[in-house]
């Protein structure tokens, strides 16, 4: 609940949100926020019921966010489809999933990320091999950036 009104906090104050989930994500924080906000959890029928409510089904990882559908989740997901307290592996998030969306907290850790990449680059005692792999993980995660920030409404 604390994360959901984070999100909620952060979608109020501009976040921009992209991804192929993004539209999905907005409703379903604003969502939860207009259901959940102030509630108070008294048993542990209520956490229950709370942790299987679709519209909770957001889960943080880094440098992305899943808005969980488990129907058409690529991932492993740890539980059964029909479970409603299933939940994504977060490790085994794959690239071209349709439940992701980045928030601009997930770009700022992937343009870390590419800083990093960067300076390994820069290295030039490094090996070949490695500067091929660096280079390609590089690009995956520019294009990310690039998608993120050219579907950024201009205030």
């Amino acid at each position: 609940m604390e994360t959901l009104a984070e999100d909620e906090r952060a979608l109020a104050a501009g976040e921009h949100v992209s991804g192929p989930a993004a539209d999905t994500y907005r409703h379903r924080v604003t969502g939860a926020h207009r259901t959940f906000a102030g509630r108070v959890l008294t048993s542990t029928a209520q956490s229950r019921d709370l942790l299987g409510n679709p519209l909770l089904q957001i889960h943080h990882g880094p440098g992305m966010t899943c808005v969980l559908n488990p129907a058409t989740a690529p991932c492993q997901l740890r539980g059964t489809a029909d479970d409603p307290l299933v939940t994504p592996d977060i490790d085994d998030c794959r690239p071209t999933c349709p439940n992701l969306a980045r928030t601009d907290r997930d770009v700022a850790h992937t343009e870390r990320q590419v800083a990093e990449l960067e300076e390994t680059l820069s290295n030039s005692l490094a090996p070949p091999i490695r500067h091929a792999r660096e280079r390609h993980e590089l690009a995956r995660l520019q294009a990310i950036l690039d998608a993120h920030h050219q579907g950024r409404n201009p205030h």
